[in-house]
């Protein structure tokens, strides 16, 4: 049954990558089926990582899948996850260092959503006619990456629709958009994402702050999974407030000793501008 499910799944990757080198000759924007099979990859993923006993092969098979937006994103971003998530895939089958290279798997797929995301937020903002097919497409992308605006939700406001419904408004108010209230629904889409995952990493380092002295090796994983987090929300961050990028990387970079949840929600209120909870 697996090795039909596999074969299968290679013949889609064939069809899309296929598709997507036709469509680069007119165009390189991923098309909505593209966006779609990469959130619906991505959540597949997801389901192996929670496993009690990974199917390694099936994610990568999985991943396979999703190579037409990780190209494009690893293109348009300078970024390297097509080799970073198959390394990271790689040491997972090998049995090394899952913890860490588990989460870099996870969060990288995490990474490349919401930078997809935000390459459609640049292609409406120059293009009104282009506010359709991208809010389409915006919303395809953040069904991948919906579990974790529910898990803060969960964990920071006793299960309420807070995060989640935030983002929900934001996709419906991109998909009403015209030219003068793009900027308003993209930056409230904008400012729901950077509030998610700045709780994320919030999070993962108030994990250390109970398990230092106890689990050093899950704590690695924690560390690995707040930087990943971090990445997501480092460029505006950085860009506002170069000083609190710098106080910050040094945190993720140093002792779980020294590593303070309060102080650093303080200095990511103040470089986003605006309260977390």
């Amino acid at each position: 049954m697996k090795t039909t499910l596999y074969v299968l799944a290679i013949v889609q990757l064939a069809f899309a990558s296929t598709s997507f080198a036709d469509s680069d000759k007119k165009q390189t924007i991923p098309d909505l089926a593209m966006a779609k099979q990469y959130a619906k990859a991505q959540l597949e993923i997801e389901k192996i990582r929670a496993s009690k006993t990974p199917d390694w092969a099936a994610a990568s098979v999985q991943f396979e899948l999703m190579l037409p937006i990780v190209k494009y994103i690893d293109a348009k971003c300078e970024m390297q996850y097509d080799k970073e998530i198959r390394d990271a895939l790689k040491e997972c089958t090998a049995g090394h260092d899952i913890e860490t290279n588990d989460e870099i798997l996870g969060k990288g797929l995490q990474h490349i959503a919401v930078l997809a995301i935000r390459q459609e937020l640049d292609l409406m903002a120059a293009d009104p006619n282009n506010i359709k097919p991208c809010a389409e497409r915006i919303a395809a992308y953040f069904e991948g990456i919906r579990p974790t605006f529910v898990r803060r939700d969960k964990g920071f406001f006793e299960g309420k629709k807070t995060l989640e419904a935030s983002a929900d408004e934001a996709l419906t108010q991109l998909s009403k958009a015209d030219k003068s209230s793009l900027l308003t629904a993209s930056m409230q889409l904008e400012d729901v994402i950077a509030r998610t995952y700045a709780l994320s990493m919030l999070y993962e380092i108030s994990e250390i702050e109970k398990m230092r002295s106890s689990d050093v090796a899950l704590c690695d994983g924690k560390r690995t999974e707040a930087k990943m987090f971090y990445r997501i929300i480092q460029q505006r961050i950085e860009k506002r407030s170069p000083k609190i990028n710098e106080i910050i990387v040094n945190t993720l970079n140093g002792s779980y000793d020294t590593m303070n949840s309060q102080s650093l929600e303080k200095d990511l209120v103040t470089a986003l501008g605006f309260k977390l909870r």
